[in-house]
């Protein structure tokens, strides 16, 4: 009985303090609102309010103040700065308005007339010539902002994005790297520079995936991707140790159960791949592969209705996958000439 009051008790005290806060919300935004209704064209009010809207992703409600301050004063840079960073937030919604990247182009512009050394805009043109497939001069803006500025680790990695859509390897691989030697913690850069070196069948990508993995111990997809690499370089023992590293964080990676199934197929282990696939198919029961990949495991330690089941079942989930439908005539044709 006493557990229960306790807890209760705590209960009620978040309770309370969530109402507190939503006041304390409330009073500050209200306070805010009346001073600037006293003092209209007070443009460093109006960015307090603006800010205060950003910081809670209300995009609108601050890109409603901007427009103000840019009436008020057209001719300051910072104000069409921050109005290109809301566009072009806002441009990245689902359903956005299809103006908004040109007003963030439009805003931009305005920006760098207004002071050609503000490399924060000249970052933010590349971003968008960028998010355009504009790769060139998506490089060039990136460049001047560089100049300008060199310690910014999310503008050499954009440009390491650039390059390697352009396919220029090299290039792109120097920018994540610079992108890390700014910011060590850059997690994303690692990620990367892995990936880039995981195509390549280069050892470097483990220890690319290492370094993020040291910054998130969690990120599954860099866990998977290591265990990706031992498997295409066909380390069996790495890969095994990697995926079960990933199932501790996310046992229903299916994928990964699945890879593990094909390793072990490789090793001749039937039994344990049926137990892998299985697996797979408990994580995601339309995985369609993983039942063709079990009915051949089945089929090999000679479950021959079990196999047929699965096989059946594959084409049911995809009524096109060529492998089980064949798989499954040349079962039935060879348990034809088995039974005469």
């Amino acid at each position: 009985m006493m557990r229960k009051i306790a807890f209760i008790a705590v209960l009620l005290l978040s309770a309370c303090g969530t109402k507190e806060s939503k006041k304390e919300v409330k009073t500050e935004i209200v306070l805010l609102s009346e001073k600037i209704a006293n003092d209209p064209s007070n443009t460093a009010l109006l960015l307090d309010r603006v800010n205060y809207n950003k910081d809670r992703n209300n995009f609108e409600s601050a890109l409603f103040d901007l427009k103000e301050c840019v009436r008020l004063d057209s001719l300051n840079p910072n104000f069409h700065f921050m109005s290109a960073e809301i566009y072009f937030d806002l441009s990245k919604l689902p359903n956005a308005n299809s103006k908004y990247p040109g007003f963030t182009k439009h805003h931009l512009e305005k920006t760098i007339g207004l002071s050609d050394n503000n490399y924060k805009a000249h970052a933010l043109m590349g971003e968008l010539l960028l998010a355009y497939a504009k790769y060139k001069e998506a490089i060039d803006q990136f460049n001047i902002s560089l100049k300008i500025e060199y310690n910014q680790a999310k503008t050499h990695m954009l440009m390491g994005y650039t390059f390697k859509q352009l396919g220029q390897d090299e290039n792109a691989i120097n920018c994540f790297r610079n992108a890390v030697n700014v910011d060590p913690e850059f997690k994303e850069a690692f990620v990367q520079l892995g990936q880039m070196f995981h195509v390549k069948g280069d050892t470097s990508a483990v220890i690319y995936y290492n370094n993020a993995l040291q910054l998130d111990t969690s990120d599954e997809m860099t866990l998977y991707n290591k265990a990706l690499f031992y498997q295409s370089i066909m380390d069996w023992n790495a890969a095994l140790e990697a995926y079960a590293d990933l199932h501790k964080v996310n046992y229903t990676h299916s994928s990964g159960h699945y890879n593990k199934g094909f390793i072990h197929m490789e090793l001749g282990l039937y039994d344990i791949a049926a137990n892998n696939f299985a697996d797979a198919i408990y994580s995601n029961s339309e995985f369609y592969e993983a039942y063709y990949s079990r009915g051949n495991c089945f089929e090999t330690l000679g479950n021959i209705k079990q196999a047929e089941i699965d096989y059946t079942r594959a084409i049911e989930i995809n009524p096109e996958y060529t492998f089980a439908i064949e798989a499954l005539e040349q079962l039935q044709l060879k348990n034809k000439t088995f039974n005469k």
